[in-house]
């Protein structure tokens, strides 16, 4: 990957880190596995470093990606565009911050209750040390997509819907059920 990537990267590999972390420390309370995908839904967008990101996985050139760049999503009801029949994720090494850490106990900015999937930490909470805080992950975001976008003339404040960039790598889009 180009060093043009090398803030996010660093801060993908910490957020795996805590997840991998979480996962084996707990890991008779996560359910998360390959093929559970109630938390992919459809109509998600990603900065435009994780769009570049996911934009290569799927073999976009980066203007064909930034064109998508302020648009609506296509969907937004449903599973995400981006799973395959067996309900696996098509760019799971590639996938956005948001995917990767689903399912997580999270603290979300003004919450005053740790979110968790409904399916993990049925017998138990999760100690703090395994609670992200969301707030401090959004803002380590921020930083490496403002660093991205300056280096690359595009405004940090642009989101990129995920099921476009599905459809310009000739993904079928289905309509809603």
């Amino acid at each position: 990957m180009p060093k043009l990537f090398h803030p996010y990267l660093q801060l993908r590999n910490r957020t795996d880190r805590f997840v991998e972390s979480v996962t084996a420390r707990y890991a008779d309370q996560i359910v998360c596995r390959a093929g559970c995908a109630d938390c992919c839904q459809a109509g998600l967008t990603v900065t435009m470093v994780e769009a570049a990101i996911v934009g290569a996985a799927l073999n976009l050139s980066t203007d064909r990606i930034f064109l998508q760049a302020g648009q609506t999503p296509l969907r937004t009801t449903g599973s995400c565009v981006l799973l395959d029949a067996k309900r696996h994720c098509r760019i799971y090494e590639a996938r956005p911050l948001v995917c990767r850490t689903q399912g997580m106990p999270l603290l979300l900015p003004e919450a005053t209750t740790i979110s968790v999937c409904e399916l993990n930490f049925i017998d138990m909470a999760p100690h703090q040390s395994a609670v992200l805080n969301t707030e401090n992950l959004d803002a380590a975001l921020f930083a490496a997509n403002l660093d991205y976008c300056q280096k690359n003339g595009l405004s940090p404040m642009t989101r990129v819907p995920l099921d476009r960039l599905a459809q310009l790598a000739g993904i079928d889009i289905p309509k809603p059920t």
